[in-house]
């Protein structure tokens, strides 16, 4: 099983966590190689991270992205790090014998066995990944139809020999050369593009991400008023027993490594973050935008009925809207 996660140093701390997780629930599988796509990882995070795969018996490579720093320069790239970035160009940078690999965000827990998930039929398709829920105007700010698949990227499962065959990273660079190095949501715009029609929808179970587990379904449905999305029960089972969990911001809510954190399975984070190499690391100080602060605010005082409406249209119409006007 090929897992590959991408991280700089400030980062290193949250991967651990995440990788130590894997190992921990992934014991039936035979053989895991994890490889960290490292953006300046300091030498003690390393021997930290080196640490937990050895205690696992697991394979751990370091793959340095010096080269793809100086390529996305090269190309203007001007939204998100080198670390994002580097999930979409993964045949340059993996062994060229991986014949698939799962990417995991360094932002998740793996709380089951991922090897019958990670062993399934692409049929056809050359990624899987979990459906995100947004409005037909984001979708268009993109450069997506209204019913064209959009998949978060935090979780997806590559068929590398499709992937090169079909001479996907060529189409990353042409769509970052066309939007001059400005990218609707960056790499995960990108990944939706470059993929269209080739993506296979999976149980939202696989990548629980933060929207997920703390609205209501309708609550939901208000908020980010997609024109797609899983089904309410997709979702509840997800909720309920979710294979992989991914901390993704969210106005209303912190993330679990930060002081004061709570949260749907904040609790199990930091269990995991007991175990690990980092258990002595101090919690760190959560520093929230203007926006976001309004927003939560906004959340807190009003009737949810009413905040949820308001939050909804800025979030799913203005927001594009503006981004379309000024970028």
């Amino acid at each position: 099983m090929n897992i590959v996660y991408a991280s700089d140093d400030n980062f290193a701390e949250i991967l651990g966590v995440s990788m130590l997780s894997l190992f921990e629930n992934n014991k039936d599988v035979a053989d895991i190689t994890v490889y960290v796509l490292d953006d300046s990882i300091k030498d003690q995070n390393r021997e930290k991270l080196q640490s937990i795969a050895t205690n696992y018996s697991r394979n751990l490579q370091f793959i340095p992205l010096k080269e793809l720093k100086q390529k996305l320069s090269s190309m203007s790239q001007q939204r998100g790090s080198a670390s994002t970035f580097s999930r979409l160009f993964l045949s340059q940078l993996l062994p060229s014998d991986c014949d698939r690999a799962l990417y995991l965000d360094s932002d998740t827990i793996v709380r089951h066995s991922l090897c019958e998930f990670y062993n399934q039929d692409f049929e056809g398709n050359i990624a899987c990944g979990v459906m995100d829920c947004i409005s037909k105007q984001h979708r268009a700010r993109v450069g997506l139809k209204e019913n064209d698949t959009y998949v978060n990227a935090g979780m997806l499962l590559i068929d590398l020999k499709a992937w090169v065959s079909n001479n996907i990273e060529q189409k990353i660079e042409n769509i970052i050369d066309r939007f001059n190095g400005k990218v609707p949501y960056a790499d995960q715009g990108i990944m939706n593009l470059a993929l269209q029609g080739f993506i296979k929808c999976v149980h939202p179970r696989y990548n629980c991400f933060t929207v997920y587990t703390f609205f209501d379904f309708n609550d939901l449905l208000e908020f980010r008023q997609p024109s797609a999305c899983p089904s309410s029960t997709e979702i509840e089972e997800a909720k309920v027993d979710p294979t992989v969990v991914h901390f993704v911001t969210l106005f209303c809510i912190s993330r679990p490594w930060n002081k004061e954190s709570k949260g749907p399975f904040f609790d199990e984070w930091k269990k995991y973050k007991q175990m690990s190499p980092w258990v002595d690391e101090p919690e760190r100080t959560f520093s929230q935008s203007l926006n976001r602060s309004v927003c939560s605010k906004m959340y807190d005082i009003f009737p949810k009925s009413v905040s949820l409406t308001i939050l909804g249209f800025l979030h799913s119409r203005l927001k594009p809207m503006l981004y379309k006007m000024f970028g």
